[in-house]
């Protein structure tokens, strides 16, 4: 197997980083199923199973990221943009971790 730091998932033209996150996160605030999530991420963006659950996974470690607070735990724009975009908004409003994980609300 090969490794590789980067965690980017290719997108059809015109869908942005931050669609595939708001479409993800709303999946996530519902508790919808892996499933599920595979599902819409795969209609919505033309995603693989793989591509959705990496989506899925690279946003809630954002969101997880974001809940220490601390500006340095922020991962790379140009290697996690899904992380990265869900950090963002993760600081902006913590409300967002604790409606997803209420156990790293602070």
């Amino acid at each position: 197997m090969d490794w590789t730091d980067d965690l980017s998932i290719a997108l059809p033209s015109g869908r942005t980083v931050a669609e595939l996150v708001d479409v993800t996160l709303s999946l996530m605030l519902r508790k919808a199923a892996e499933e599920e999530v595979e599902a819409v991420l795969g209609a919505e963006f033309g995603l693989s199973a793989d591509d959705a659950e990496l989506a899925h996974d690279r946003t809630g470690g954002g969101l997880v990221r974001a809940s220490s607070g601390i500006a340095e735990n922020c991962p790379p724009a140009d290697k996690d943009p899904v992380a990265w975009e869900s950090f963002q908004r993760g600081l902006r409003d913590p409300s967002l971790i604790a409606r997803v994980y209420p156990e790293f609300a602070r």
